[in-house]
């Protein structure tokens, strides 16, 4: 009789089933890269095992996975919400046999590059699971990876262009300087005082606002682009925009409406409301985070679908919200 050998696993995120609880997805490591499993949160708790973390299990034929252990890896893996990454990873890109840009990786097997515009070269990268509304998209790799640097090539470029810096609006690396952080946010409305441009930006590294005051820049509404953001301990936010560095394509479809940005995005997880607590359902998104179904517009059974969303005063707060299911 055959017996079953221990396989290795990162738990990579959470999610949520339908009746409130939650399991972490566990991917494989190396060569099961393309398999992964849903296990509940509290079961792995039980070993001591936390989102993040990397584990061994059996995978008997036909039965659940069972005999989990927590292993000890030494890479920096970072925990952002629901969602964990592993940072600071030197790979080689390349050209699969489809023609798909991916990253050659020793412990996690063939990682695809979210970018597929890159050049052939080694790069410094962050591995993150793959999000359900990815999988079609990215051929069901489990992993994908985000391009922190290019090795080997000087980062410090600068621009020589007139002072005037136009961004239209429609139509990379998460780099720590001295306490500051090179992130990616698109711009969702703007005030425009005198010869002042005060800009309201979303970033979509953290799910966070930001403001961005400039008199030589002139940005339109969904403007996309790369900044240097620092954390404000005081301020209108919490983040301020200290530096424009570049614009980047769109990453994320939308329309201009009333001044307002409306954008289309797809649902990665469904949270339903709390009928005792007046919570509503909400869902998470790619780059924007949480949004908020106040209108319960939404089926529970919504992961996957496209919705339109705006940014809305909610109570205090100016939120996400929920206007139409596609």
């Amino acid at each position: 009789m055959s017996t079953d050998s221990d396989k290795y696993f990162f738990a990579g995120y959470r999610g949520f089933y339908t009746d409130g609880a939650t399991f972490f997805q566990i991917i494989g490591l190396g060569a099961i890269n393309n398999q992964s499993f849903h296990v509940r949160e509290s079961r792995l708790n039980e070993r001591g095992i936390k989102l993040g973390d990397f584990l061994s299990a059996t995978v008997p034929l036909g039965e659940p996975v069972k005999n989990f252990t927590r292993q000890n890896y030494k890479f920096k893996v970072n925990v952002d919400g629901n969602f964990a990454s592993i940072e600071d990873q030197e790979a080689e890109l390349e050209k699969n046999k489809e023609g798909i840009l991916v990253f050659r990786t020793k412990t996690f097997g063939t990682v695809r590059s979210v970018s597929q515009t890159l050049e052939i070269a080694k790069y410094r990268i962050t591995i993150r699971a793959t999000k359900r509304s990815e999988e079609d998209l990215f051929n069901g790799m489990k992993y994908c990876a985000d391009v922190k640097e290019k090795i080997g090539s000087s980062s410090a470029g600068s621009s020589s262009n007139s002072n005037v810096i136009v961004g239209s609006g429609y139509s990379m690396s998460n780099l720590s300087i001295s306490g500051k952080r090179s992130m990616k946010a698109f711009v969702y409305n703007s005030i425009k005082k005198e010869d002042q441009n005060t800009y309201f930006l979303w970033i979509c590294d953290n799910q966070e606002q930001s403001i961005f005051s400039s008199k030589t820049h002139k940005l339109g509404i969904g403007h996309f682009f790369e900044g240097i953001f620092e954390e404000k301990e005081k301020g209108k936010s919490k983040w301020q925009c200290t530096k424009y560095v570049k614009e980047i394509q769109m990453l994320m479809e939308g329309d201009v409406i009333g001044n307002k940005i409306e954008l289309k995005v797809s649902i990665d997880r469904y949270e339903p409301g709390d009928g005792i607590g007046g919570r509503k359902p909400q869902v998470f998104v790619q780059y924007l985070g949480k949004i908020i179904d106040n209108q319960d517009k939404l089926p529970m059974n919504c992961v996957g679908r496209q919705i339109k969303t705006r940014m809305y005063k909610v109570g205090d707060d100016f939120k996400w919200v929920v206007t139409e299911l596609l």
